[in-house]
């Protein structure tokens, strides 16, 4: 079957960051990289930036990439459910957190997890996720890192502003 993914277009396009997409994609790919963080204050274009990553990446995930929109979860204990609810998962009768482990176990893709920063006492879920799915990857954007195991971290730089004294005039 072709993947599935629920990732949102972009409305502009992703202006300056080639550089940090490509080194991002890359660390990913690599075989030992199961969570990835990117972190960086508000504004930095974290979100941005994970989804190139998403769309880059999709196509080499069996099961595609799936963003998970965690900014209007309040509760730490509502992160499973707002993961199940992504994947197009109901909950079963075993609990939601028995039917994500399950429907993830077998599957192969890229979670991305977006604003986690007000949800941290929820990390540990993570880790428990991708221990029971050895095929899943997360990628995760955050003001600070989740402190897990096995966690790395990309700092996301801020856009460098256009230098206008170097512009072309309008004269030349």
């Amino acid at each position: 079957g072709t993947p599935s993914d629920n990732l949102p277009a972009a409305l502009t396009p992703l202006v300056g960051r080639k550089r940090e997409i490509a080194a991002i994609a890359e660390t990913l790919r690599k075989p030992g990289v199961r969570l990835l963080t990117l972190t960086g204050p508000p504004g930095t274009g974290k979100t941005r930036l994970s989804l190139a990553v998403a769309q880059k990446l999709a196509r080499s995930f069996r099961d595609g990439a799936h963003f998970i929109a965690l900014a209007p979860v309040a509760d730490p204990k509502s992160v499973p459910a707002a993961i199940a609810q992504a994947l197009g998962l109901k909950e079963s009768r075993a609990g939601i957190l028995p039917a994500l482990t399950e429907f993830l176990r077998d599957k192969r893709l890229l979670l991305v997890l977006d604003n986690f920063e007000h949800l941290i006492p929820a990390a540990p879920l993570v880790t428990e996720l991708l221990s029971a799915a050895p095929q899943v990857k997360a990628l995760v954007t955050s003001r600070e890192i989740l402190h897990l195991y096995g966690e790395h971290e990309f700092p996301v730089p801020p856009l460098e502003l256009l230098d206008v004294s170097r512009l072309p005039s309008s004269q030349s």
